[in-house]
């Protein structure tokens, strides 16, 4: 990883090119679309605005062609690119300036807010937009062998009444993972250990413990899910990464063994979805009753 980091800051190009190949082998890999934003950001973070907009021109550029020799269509990956690398410019010029974690989180949460907005402003019936698209798509993929018509059908009517919430969550998380590999990459290089700190410090606003719980009462009146249910969802995923950062901050309290954090990735891949829930609303009651501080305040960590 560090060497990666070091070959991307050796220049404009070297950073355009990385972002570029990160690119289009995340149509092949989806996850190296998380790297792909990492490079425009740690740019950004490290040279400033300026020179993240101009990798993230370039890198355009680069993909317009890679579009043409591809698929005969250059603006086709140079829109996913945009897609990828224009929000992550913001949020990282944001944490640049700021140097507030908690801060540009939070304005992810707008924008994964802002995702599910325009989905209901655009479409007359998001739920039956997002029927067709599943529709379409587990139909391609789902032998009917294995599982049957009406089970494709039953798992395509109970998950596209969520679709809208759940695109703006993934959305949130990706730019959220993205800006912290970045933020990794840039520690690693320039203040070894620094993200880590950052990352078990990470408590979100009281706007969004207040906020989260209005949004998950007003969707409960409703038998369908609704623009609150769906905005609900980014205000979990964001109680999610303090849920994480929490057992980050735990595991250096108690001076424990890096195995405890394995274990809790491990677990908290295999337990999906239940997982996610529990650690957004250990996340959530941290913001509360901050836990760290508590552990903190009970005396000095050990040695090591």
């Amino acid at each position: 990883m560090k060497a990666l980091a070091a070959f991307i800051m050796k220049g404009r190009m070297q950073a355009v090119m990385v972002a570029s190949v990160f690119t289009v082998l995340a149509l092949l890999i989806t996850p190296l679309g998380i790297a792909s934003s990492a490079v425009v950001a740690l740019v950004t973070l490290r040279r400033g605005f300026r020179e993240g907009l101009l990798v993230m021109f370039f890198g355009l550029a680069a993909l317009m062609g890679f579009g043409m020799l591809l698929f005969g269509q250059p603006l086709s990956l140079a829109v996913a690119g945009g897609l990828l690398w224009l929000p992550m410019l913001i949020l990282a010029e944001v944490l640049r300036s700021t140097r507030s974690l908690k801060l540009v989180i939070e304005v992810a949460v707008v924008l994964g807010a802002l995702l599910i907005g325009v989905q209901y402003l655009m479409l007359d019936d998001v739920a039956g937009f997002w029927t067709g698209i599943l529709e379409e798509y587990s139909a391609q993929i789902m032998d009917p062998n294995v599982v049957s018509d009406a089970d494709r059908k039953a798992m395509v009517t109970e998950m596209a009444p969520w679709m809208a919430g759940g695109m703006g969550a993934a959305w949130f998380l990706q730019l959220a993972l993205s800006l912290f590999l970045a933020r990794s990459w840039q520690a690693l290089l320039y203040n070894p250990g620094g993200f880590g700190e950052e990352l078990r410090q990470l408590r979100l606003g009281y706007w969004l413990l207040i906020l989260v719980p209005v949004l998950l009462v007003l969707g409960s009146l409703s038998d369908t899910p609704g623009l609150a249910s769906q905005l609900a969802l980014v205000g979990m995923a964001a109680f999610f990464l303090q849920g994480v950062a929490l057992v980050h901050g735990l595991v250096k309290e108690f001076n424990a063994n890096q195995g405890w954090l394995i274990g809790f990735y491990i677990l908290l891949v295999i337990g999906m979805p239940a997982s996610f829930t529990a650690v957004s609303a250990a996340g959530f009651a941290d913001g509360w009753l901050n836990f760290r501080a508590r552990v903190r305040a009970r005396g000095p960590r050990g040695g090591g």
